[in-house]
């Protein structure tokens, strides 16, 4: 589609006092904040999970002591896709436009390629109960991870739940519990705490209120001051609440191409084109990186 003369035909006179629909304030980037940001220079990028060893077990007198093999791991790919949108506008078009509409083409499309990693990197946690994956081919978020050596972890409560004190602190001790693949303890922490506009309210009340939230007891908050928040009006799920925790190769972003906008003239039609792309992956290799809860 191009834009021309007869598209916008109320620019092309003098009159208008102002034009509204693009002169909005705009979020600032969110997924940086939740993500693990990974430059790329290839096709496709891969993480491999690697194992320590697990405890060590009794020599008896006269015995050899026993040897165990570390083991690899899980691996997860991350192919790099191509993300691109572009306008085309008529000469005649450009040259009539009494507004300089045309020329905030090229910001129009830069917001478009910046949402378009939002969108992308959130979709992770939107789709982290169903057809998101980590490493061992469950869903981000999972009753039954593997662990390599035998065994199972969640990163989710067992019973899901709505974001509430409660359910923070039982979030803190479910990932305080977290083992590496040979069952050793690991100490992992959670980092940031995520969710959607509809629960910015109720985050930031168990999160700086110095009382339990919604009681009338005397109790100090354990929760207070513990995590920084992050709103994303890019959630779907207007009850999910999800943690970042500081486990490395959690949810990473593989950068392979900057954002890159163009501008250029066909010859032929004398038409002017806008372009803009944008190269990357995103996804999650470690789920001990993560703990999300959909809500009750």
């Amino acid at each position: 589609m191009t834009v021309s003369t007869g598209n916008f035909a109320e620019l092309l006179w003098p009159g208008i006092k102002d034009l509204f629909g693009q002169a909005y304030e705009r979020w600032e980037t969110k997924y940086t904040q939740f993500c693990d940001i990974m430059e790329s220079d290839k096709a496709f990028e891969k993480l491999q999970g690697v194992t320590g060893l697990p405890l060590a077990s009794i020599k008896t007198q006269g015995n050899q002591i026993p040897f165990v093999d570390p083991m690899q791991g899980l691996q997860k790919e991350f192919v790099n896709v191509t993300y691109a949108i572009g306008s085309g506008v008529t000469r005649e078009m450009y040259e009539d436009d009494q507004y300089n509409y045309i020329n905030s083409i090229p910001s129009m499309i830069a917001e478009s390629v910046r949402q378009t990693e939002e969108t992308v990197a959130t979709n992770v946690l939107n789709n982290g109960f169903s057809t998101a994956t980590a490493a061992d081919g469950l869903s981000v978020f999972n009753a039954s991870h593997v662990l390599v050596a035998g065994g199972t972890y969640r990163n989710q409560p067992s019973t899901a739940a709505d974001l509430t004190q409660t359910s923070l602190e039982q979030a803190f001790i479910d990932i305080s519990d977290y083992t590496d693949d040979q069952g050793l303890k690991i100490n992992i922490m959670p980092k940031v705490l995520i969710v959607p506009t509809a629960l910015q309210f109720v985050a930031e009340k168990i999160l700086n209120t110095e009382y339990e939230v919604d009681t009338a007891n005397n109790t100090v908050n354990p929760m207070k001051g513990r995590l920084p928040l992050v709103v994303t009006p890019f959630l779907t799920d207007t009850d999910a609440w999800f943690i970042k925790t500081s486990s490395r190769n959690g949810m990473v972003f593989f950068n392979r191409r900057s954002a890159d906008l163009e501008r250029d003239n066909d010859f032929n039609t004398q038409n002017l084109l806008f372009a803009g792309t944008r190269r990357f992956s995103v996804g999650v290799a470690d789920a001990h990186g993560l703990y999300g809860s959909q809500g009750a």
